[in-house]
């Protein structure tokens, strides 16, 4: 996560506020895209349950807004993408098709956190979601990172965000005219 060391004491508590709010949309995102799924995602607090090292895939989405930009990655156990898929109408589930699918996974992952933010009056722009290969991932550390358990294996969801200085996530009252998730829509 990237901070500005030149920010008063006052930008410190807006991005520590700024934070817990970004945290929390990430956490709830994840646990409520593993739902749609068919999955109870239980959210695990402090270090990761030491075990035998699992397949894992990551994908990431970089995203950008007027006082914000950053990027989203999901990690999950291959057998967890496998239950996602084969809970996915209309896909054909196979192990070939995971790498997309992950991708597929994390851009609605922060298509959730974009919903939730409206009400902070944030628009965020995505760039199309990608695999985070073994280099690039130790780079996602320094971010938030949630981490949680599901009977098919691991899943965790970091979120890395660099904040405009004095910028403040402020609820406001939604708009009634925005569409909301899972509303069907004819344009």
């Amino acid at each position: 996560m990237t901070t500005n060391p030149t920010v008063g004491h006052g930008d410190a508590e807006a991005r520590a506020a700024n934070l817990a709010i970004l945290g929390e949309t990430l956490s709830a995102s994840c646990v409520e895209l593993m739902a749609d799924y068919g999955i109870e995602a239980r959210p695990l607090s402090g270090q990761a349950a030491a075990g035998p090292p699992v397949a894992v895939l990551v994908a990431g989405v970089d995203f950008q807004g007027r006082a914000m930009r950053g990027s989203v990655a999901l990690w999950a156990a291959r057998d967890v993408l496998l239950q996602t898929a084969r809970a996915a109408p209309g896909l054909d589930a196979s192990a070939n098709d995971l790498p997309d699918w992950t991708c597929e996974l994390a851009n609605q992952l922060l298509g959730r956190m974009k919903n939730k933010l409206r009400v902070y009056d944030v628009s965020l722009s995505m760039n199309v979601p990608r695999i985070i290969a073994s280099p690039e991932v130790n780079e996602l550390d320094a971010g938030l990172r949630y981490r949680f358990s599901c009977e098919f294996g691991a899943l965790s969801a970091t979120l890395d965000v660099l904040t405009a200085s004095g910028f403040v996530l402020e609820r406001r009252e939604p708009d009634p005219t925005l569409v909301q998730e899972g509303d069907f829509t004819l344009l």
